[in-house]
């Protein structure tokens, strides 16, 4: 794995322990700053393909230098609950897992995880539904196992 980091945050131990167990050798993986005036506290992308990794294997985080921490990310949890709209139908919602990052080096690890599944999906061939919330079960089970975040 190749780190390109553009940031002041040493993360590349990190995210190496993170995937220790899987197949990594042609991912790159690229940490930048978030625009000026982006409103995000943090984004990543997964790239099938592109110039930088033409057989699929680019990962791109962005995180907002002006995050205030703890910062709060919503991960997807495969349970359902349903609840009637305003109209009385019923709507089917997918219950969310809101986890506390308080530093900025366990969130871009939280988001690596989550676009890292998709690089696995991609290698092995897979292209399944329920893909976002696959990829947030994925990170959630291997920052439990750091021990980032608590069961």
């Amino acid at each position: 794995m190749y780190v390109d980091n553009k940031t002041v945050y040493d993360v590349k131990a990190l995210l190496e322990q993170a995937v220790d167990n899987y197949n990594h050798s042609e991912l790159v993986v690229e940490i930048k700053y978030c625009p000026a005036g982006s409103k995000r506290a943090i984004s990543g992308t997964y790239y099938r393909r592109c110039p930088k990794a033409p057989n699929g294997g680019l990962i791109r985080l962005r995180i907002n230098r002006t995050n205030k921490y703890p910062v709060s990310v919503p991960f997807k949890t495969s349970e359902y609950f349903k609840k009637l709209d305003s109209k009385g139908r019923e709507v089917v919602y997918q219950r969310l897992r809101v986890e506390k990052f308080t530093c900025p080096e366990h969130l871009l690890v939280a988001i690596f995880l989550h676009e890292f599944s998709h690089y696995l999906d991609h290698i092995e061939g897979r292209n399944g539904r329920y893909k976002q919330t696959k990829a947030d079960r994925f990170a959630v089970e291997v920052l439990t196992k750091l021990n980032i975040v608590s069961q």
